[in-house]
């Protein structure tokens, strides 16, 4: 057996396993999920989906189409990642999502969180990479950039195209809106 179709074989017979387990994969020609990666039951991958190694997923979460999680990546029960999402070294709590066109870098996603399409966690400021909390309840408009280091508070809320930028706490509750981002006044 040639090493490429060795290699196809071995990472059928994964995918399999997953599939044995209960996880749903929607096109497993198309999938790439590393060795070490642990998914629960009832989770569905969707295709063109690549999961790297050191990620962990809980159970009935949705992944894809179209999106990478890099290592350290935990889903936690009922999370759901969308298309073109990348997450890396992240929590994404239960029942929070991202569902289109987001960058999730160092950040911790509290519970029933919606990150919206376009969102951008920016974590890398030149020399060092920074963590984002996004406390439970948050609900991040699209195409926000969340500057790291940043707390987006307990039921916060950021406007459309919001820019929060470093070091710049969003208070629990708040509605923030605009470039820099700025307490939207009731």
């Amino acid at each position: 057996m040639d090493r490429i179709t060795e290699m196809n074989r071995d990472r059928f017979l994964r995918l399999q396993n997953f599939m044995d387990q209960g996880v749903r994969i929607e096109d497993p020609f198309t999938t790439y999920i590393a060795e070490d990666v642990v998914i629960g039951k009832g989770t569905v991958i969707y295709p063109l989906t690549v999961i790297e190694k050191d990620v962990r997923i809980g159970e009935n979460c949705s992944v894809g189409p179209f999106a990478r999680l890099r290592p350290g990546t935990r889903l936690q029960d009922g999370a759901g990642i969308g298309n073109f999402v990348e997450v890396v070294r992240s929590t994404v709590a239960s029942g929070s999502k991202a569902k289109h066109l987001t960058y999730l870098g160092d950040a911790e996603i509290e519970e029933d969180v919606n990150i919206g399409a376009g969102t951008i966690v920016a974590n890398y400021d030149g020399t060092h990479k920074h963590k984002t909390t996004v406390r439970k309840g948050a609900f991040i408009g699209s195409g926000s950039i969340l500057v790291a280091p940043v707390v987006i508070g307990k039921n916060a809320c950021t406007g459309a195209g919001a820019v929060v930028t470093r070091n710049r706490d969003v208070p629990d509750d708040a509605v923030v809106v605009g470039v820099p981002a700025r307490i939207h006044k009731k």
